[in-house]
């Protein structure tokens, strides 16, 4: 892998210093003896599977079922035989504690959502190696808001506290078999893949940075904007997330416990990173220009600014450094929407009440990004 000198600044600077200050790590500790070879490390056993479910026609068969719920009888003895293996909980899964991450996921409601959106999906497209595979597998035409909604359907799918844990593994099956066909693409068709520079599609180590955007980026945006959470709760989103992690096919010894060992993963995975470059730029024009409206939001006013209130988000909680590279245009007077954003999230409502409105709220969002998909589709 080639390292890239260009990401000191986020350390020095931007968000990076940003973590480590809220983590209260010191820089200089951030020494670590991970192994560039994670680059290289990938579902090499399910690509094999998917490759021949592909050939023998079952594979759409699998995505139905898992997209359902269901098992039928037409389902191959091989994909049985995978997914009841991932239904064996390990021991180390400590299902309170992933409760509590539950608990908070859907107890951030709009607030949430808003920092996953804005911070840690629009921050992300910073790191311009991981934007590789959307752009090769032609995700870009196919338009953000497409990505929003299978993004948000995956999030709550895996993060809802009362749901039977075999959702949570359906979810993580459909999308560990999407990479393993994305990648099988592209390693087949796409002869300008540089492995030296970007290792295998959708990497072991790729995946555990995406991991620290559900993590460090969402505790990180929930705390600055006046979130409050217990250490408990923080602990249970590291856990619910590691266990995700593993349902998505990277070794659990490799996933981050907690902010420290994650931003210690963070730093390493950084120095391999390039810049934000034009493909990346798109990503996140495409991304600050969908403005599906909130329904639940009363105010038509506010419904029709909401690129205007995604901005604002994003120009509080992301770096200087990276708004730039990214061509994100300030928000003037968006002030005003974080501080109204802060005031609410100060407002002290009982937990199991606050639980209740969030989920509600985002489940209301998910059926919103659902329907204009499907008419953005139709209109295409």
């Amino acid at each position: 892998m080639v390292k890239n000198e260009t990401n000191k600044t986020f350390w020095e600077t931007g968000n990076g210093r940003d973590f480590l200050e809220w983590a209260k790590i010191d820089r200089l500790n951030l020494e670590s003896n991970l192994d560039p070879e994670l680059f290289y490390k990938y579902d090499h056993n399910l690509d094999l599977l998917t490759k021949e479910w592909l050939q023998n026609g079952e594979f759409k068969n699998i995505m139905k079922s898992l997209h359902s719920n269901k098992i039928n009888e037409k389902l191959p003895n091989s994909f049985l035989e995978f997914k009841n293996k991932l239904e064996k909980v390990p021991t180390w899964v400590d299902f309170e504690l992933i409760r509590e991450g539950c608990n908070l996921s859907e107890r951030s409601g709009l607030t949430g959502l808003l920092i996953l959106r804005n911070f840690a999906l629009l921050g992300g497209y910073n790191f311009a190696n991981l934007t590789k595979p959307l752009i090769a597998t032609g995700s870009l035409e196919k338009g953000s808001l497409h990505r929003l909604y299978n993004t948000l359907n995956f999030w709550v799918n895996v993060s809802r506290s009362k749901e039977d844990n075999k959702i949570r593994i359906d979810a993580c099956l459909q999308t560990r078999l999407v990479h393993a066909v994305s990648r099988l693409t592209i390693l087949d068709k796409d002869l300008n893949w540089n492995q030296e520079k970007y290792g295998i599609p959708i990497n072991h180590a790729d995946m555990i940075a995406t991991n620290t955007a559900f993590t460090v980026y969402f505790l990180y945006g929930l705390q600055k904007l006046n979130f409050k959470y217990s250490e408990q709760e923080e602990l249970g989103i590291f856990h619910l997330w590691k266990y995700v992690t593993y349902l998505l096919g990277v070794p659990q010894n490799l996933i981050p416990n907690n902010k420290s060992e994650a931003l210690q993963f963070f730093s390493f995975w950084t120095q391999y990173q390039a810049e934000a470059d034009q493909d990346a730029r798109k990503l996140a024009k495409s991304l600050l220009m969908e403005s599906t409206p909130i329904s639940l939001l009363q105010l038509d006013f506010v419904k029709q600014n909401m690129e205007f209130i995604h901005r604002s988000v994003a120009n509080y909680l992301i770096d200087d450094a990276t708004l730039k590279n990214l061509n994100i245009p300030e928000a003037r007077l968006g002030t005003a929407i974080i501080q109204a954003i802060k005031l609410k999230n100060a407002l002290v409502l009982n937990k199991e009440k606050a639980n209740s409105l969030g989920e509600q709220q985002q489940k209301s969002v998910l059926i919103d990004y659902k329907t204009n998909s499907i008419l953005q589709k139709k209109a295409n």
